[in-house]
């Protein structure tokens, strides 16, 4: 597979992110479906997803095809999920409602920003295992640099900071004396 094409750059990512190929063309209950690439996942993950390039396939035809994928599963009583990754033009309106009511539809878009593959990534997300930004300093770093800062904060701000360190039931319980205090504060400025 040629990876500088819409379909290898997302054939590529969703093969790092764990799912595999399937041969071409996917045979499903003896019937036969031409697509570009068609993976499977694992079992957190078990769909079939089908990848289609609208740039060289009308899109009546996919929507048909998908059709015919759709009822072969059924009539294979299949458990996978489908799912359909769309390169290339977006088809219209009206062909991505019929296709969402056989099938998940991800179309990819046009990557305009230099990060390509950081928009593929959105596009697939819900397909990607999730990854955390990684965590450059301890939290309790954070929290005394956050402190030292404390001298230019609101009052209420600052008394937030210190009980940080005992953990979210000291904030909790600050907050809430925060609170009270201005309820307080505010009946008697009301009686006076």
């Amino acid at each position: 597979m040629n990876d500088t094409t819409p379909v290898g750059h997302i054939t590529r990512l969703l093969l790092d992110a764990g799912y595999r190929s399937v041969s071409s063309p996917l045979v499903i209950g003896g019937l036969k479906f031409d697509f570009p690439a068609a993976l499977v996942g694992t079992e957190t993950s078990p769909d079939l997803i089908l990848i289609a390039d609208t740039a060289f396939e009308q899109e009546e035809r996919l929507v048909t095809k998908l059709e015919g994928v759709a009822r072969a599963l059924d009539v294979a009583r299949s458990k996978r999920p489908l799912t359909v990754v769309i390169a290339g033009p977006r088809p219209s309106s009206a062909n991505l409602e019929t296709m969402s009511r056989v099938c998940r539809v991800l179309p990819t878009g046009t990557v305009l920003d230099k990060d390509a593959e950081g928009s593929l990534r959105n596009w697939l997300a819900v397909l990607l295992p999730l990854r955390l930004p990684e965590a450059h300093e301890p939290t309790a770093d954070a929290l005394e640099q956050f402190s030292k800062l404390g001298a230019g904060l609101d009052q209420e701000v600052a008394d937030l900071v210190n009980p940080a360190k005992q953990g979210t039931r000291a904030v909790q319980l600050q907050l809430h004396q925060i609170i009270d205090d201005a309820v307080a504060d505010a009946k008697e400025d009301g009686a006076a």
